[in-house]
């Protein structure tokens, strides 16, 4: 009778455990435009901590991408705002302005420019968010941060 009850416990355990995930999973994957109004800034050091360890070395020695990193992805920000409208500003002086939507998990963007790109949002929450950045179609080329770590500011 004391290893049923047990094994019932587990059980009842399991499920809840299921549940909670599968809730967490659910926001995660169906963020709303209202969590991702605002503005966020790059999170460097959680973008670089889940950086292949190869480019990451290549990172601690090369001039040349710690210039890169730090015009294009050092202190980046992002603005999207209600009217479907978003800013992406690099510590350059650099932006780029042009629409935006959400389509489940899917961040579609168009720039003035008339340059589009859809990422995957992996997490958001009121605080944090993270995008699967996009895979090129070239063979050869690879990504420097698979996924951007934002923060709200």
């Amino acid at each position: 009778m004391m290893q049923r009850n047990m094994i019932q416990s587990k059980l009842f355990f399991l499920m809840i455990m299921g549940l909670l995930g599968s809730f967490s999973l659910f926001s995660q994957q169906n963020p709303t435009p209202e969590m991702l109004m605002g503005t966020w800034v790059f999170n460097q050091s959680a973008s670089v901590e889940r950086m292949p360890a190869h480019i990451k070395t290549n990172l601690q020695t090369s001039t040349d991408l710690q210039q890169h990193v730090a015009t294009f992805y050092s202190g980046r920000l992002m603005q999207f705002a209600p009217d479907g409208t978003f800013a992406i500003s690099f510590s350059n002086g650099q932006t780029f302005t042009g629409q935006w939507n959400l389509e489940g998990n899917l961040l579609n963007t168009v720039t003035a420019e008339g340059a589009a790109a859809t990422q995957q949002i992996a997490f958001l929450d009121g605080q944090n968010f993270y995008l699967m950045a996009q895979q090129y179609s070239e063979p050869d080329a690879e990504l420097m941060f698979p996924e951007l770590y934002f923060i709200k500011n």
